[in-house]
């Protein structure tokens, strides 16, 4: 094991998929489309964690997205109620 506390095995993981979404992520050219590349690597990382034994990791993705729509929203409310005093 290394100082991370991790196996060689799971550092070379994490490389690959450092090495996979990294170079995506460098190349978008908006914020919309480094919206579509996160999200697809989130999806992707639920789904692998469903595949390793965490059956609830996509419904644990739905709800971060959720609470951060919602605290959006909030915000955006607040603003609107400003900018009609």
């Amino acid at each position: 094991m290394s100082g991370s506390g991790m196996s060689p095995e799971a550092l070379k993981r994490l490389r690959n998929l450092a090495d996979f979404w990294n170079p995506r992520m460098e190349a978008v050219t908006s914020d919309a489309e480094l919206v579509k590349v996160v999200f697809d690597r989130a999806k992707a990382a639920a789904k692998r964690a469903q595949k390793n034994g965490d059956p609830a990791a996509m419904h644990k993705l739905a709800q971060e997205l959720a609470n951060w729509a919602a605290a959006m929203e909030r915000a955006d409310a607040t603003r609107q109620d400003r900018n009609a005093a």
